[in-house]
């Protein structure tokens, strides 16, 4: 009876000991899926807290059809390109005086340019039509006063295709922020003057510091003529409030 009783305490303590071996693998295995579960949650929360400090894509369409992905921002800010991008088509567009409207459409192939015949300013003297429609860039408290000086800088001979003016810009540096919504950029440029008569050409400095501000874009659709020219003008939300010459600091 001693030994049965013997084995029978053995096998209860053997028993017993399995038993909390299992519970403590349990528990330490429990623990450590909760530790792991833990360090996964921290990362998800790392992750999702970058991505909610990006600013969200949004697509849009374009009246051509195509789609584009753009980035929000604030009605005072600009990107350094759209700036630069404004500045060299506006004056590339006041500035480049041919003797000639030019094509806008697609068949160029088969339409000969039109002879501009200018647009007469009340100070005197003609600015091309490319100019004037250029110069609804600039803020209408200076648009009047740089159009007046424009007429007194462009030839005679332009509008009789005797003269051609190219605009070369050789420099236009990156916008400095002045206050929001401000900027100011520096253009190193010169305007090639080209006669009948001469083939040598004459070259002037044409170096300028261009104020430049947010302003909103135009919203409604325009049907057509004027109001279509100052929204394709204007489409960058920016226009020219200041131009003062600038002069280069080394040789």
């Amino acid at each position: 009876m001693s030994t049965k009783q013997g084995k029978l305490k053995f096998l209860k303590k053997s028993t017993q000991t399995s038993s909390n071996d299992i519970l403590g693998i349990f528990a330490v295995s429990t623990f450590g899926l909760n530790v792991v579960t833990l360090i996964v949650l921290f990362l998800l929360y790392g992750a999702f807290s970058r991505l909610s400090k990006k600013p969200a894509p949004t697509l849009v369409e374009l009246n051509n059809g195509k789609s584009v992905n753009v980035v929000p921002i604030g009605s005072q800010e600009r990107t350094p390109k759209t700036i630069l991008d404004f500045v060299k088509t506006t004056f590339t567009l006041m500035m480049n005086w041919s003797g000639t409207i030019p094509i806008s459409d697609d068949n160029t192939a088969i339409k000969k340019p039109k002879p501009d015949p200018g647009v007469n300013i009340k100070a005197g003297g003609k600015v091309t039509v490319a100019a004037w429609e250029a110069s609804y860039a600039l803020s209408s408290d200076f648009r009047k006063q740089f159009l007046q000086l424009l007429a007194q800088m462009t030839p005679a001979g332009v509008f009789e295709q005797n003269t051609q003016v190219v605009f070369v810009p050789l420099s236009i540096e990156q916008p400095i922020e002045i206050s929001p919504g401000k900027w100011k950029v520096k253009m190193i440029a010169n305007l090639n003057i080209f006669d009948t008569r001469s083939n040598m050409g004459e070259v002037i400095p044409f170096n300028k510091e261009i104020f430049i501000r947010a302003v909103e874009p135009l919203e409604s659709s325009p049907s057509g003529g004027l109001e279509l020219i100052i929204k394709n003008i204007r489409a960058s939300g920016l226009e020219i409030y200041a131009i003062r010459d600038f002069k280069k600091e080394n040789l």
